[in-house]
């Protein structure tokens, strides 16, 4: 989402704590863009949804040259905030089988069935899109990071109290949309076979972010990936 008020651009990747953040910077018209879609209506459209007379205000843009909205768009790409999370993909398996919303699929199969069927991160959205990985919420076409900040889910108190200092944000994060199903650890829904399949499908996340099955590799322990702060 993007937020004129705070200015930042928040890379919503579903399950890693997004309904939380959204109860501080607000509600996105459009839910859990990657960040190159949120570049392109920068470039292009009238962002403001927060404003009296949006459409009028989003039809008066415009007729704007499409040159000057597309220089509008990134001066403010490159001065906001660019930030997201992510979480340990055995982990969020879990949590997109379990989950309350989004396309529900825990009456209908069994996690192992689950497993087998989920073949992208993205594949339990309202509006999926082509997310395999859910580092491709975060870089271009050429596979270049866009943002400032990637933070963890696993500390994602933590992460996002930085990211309120650099906002300005005083408010605490609140522990929103809590799913009263999950009531053991993610380690306890895999065999052997399902987490090795886990392991082959969403190797690049697993790599990139240091994650391990049970929690992060030495090297990669509670460290946000930082691109500029």
């Amino acid at each position: 989402m993007i937020s004129h008020r705070f200015k930042c651009i928040f890379v919503e990747v579903p399950k890693t704590g997004s309904t939380s953040i959204r109860s501080i910077l607000g509600i996105p018209p459009k839910p859990h863009q990657n960040i190159c879609q949120m570049r392109y209506d920068l470039e292009n459209y009238w962002t403001r949804h927060d404003v009296p007379g949006n459409r009028l205000l989003a039809s008066l843009y415009l007729l704007l040259p499409a040159k000057t909205r597309e220089r509008l768009g990134q001066e403010c790409f490159r001065s906001y905030f660019k930030f997201g999370f992510v979480r340990n993909p055995w982990d969020r398996t879990v949590s997109m089988y379990e989950r309350r919303e989004g396309l529900q699929l825990r009456e209908q199969m069994s996690f192992e069935e689950f497993v087998e069927w989920m073949k992208f991160a993205s594949s339990t959205c309202i509006h999926p899109g082509p997310h395999r990985n859910q580092l491709d919420w975060f870089v271009d076409s050429h596979g270049n990071l866009l943002v400032d900040f990637i933070g963890r889910f696993e500390s994602l108190h933590q992460d996002w109290a930085l990211i309120a200092r650099k906002l300005g944000i005083q408010r605490p994060l609140p522990h929103e949309n809590k799913n009263p199903r999950r009531t053991k650890p993610y380690t306890e829904y895999y065999t052997a076979r399902t987490r090795a399949l886990i392991a082959e499908r969403f190797s690049v996340d697993i790599e990139y972010f240091g994650y391990r099955f049970e929690g992060m590799a030495e090297n990669h322990e509670n460290e946000p990936v930082r691109v500029t702060c």
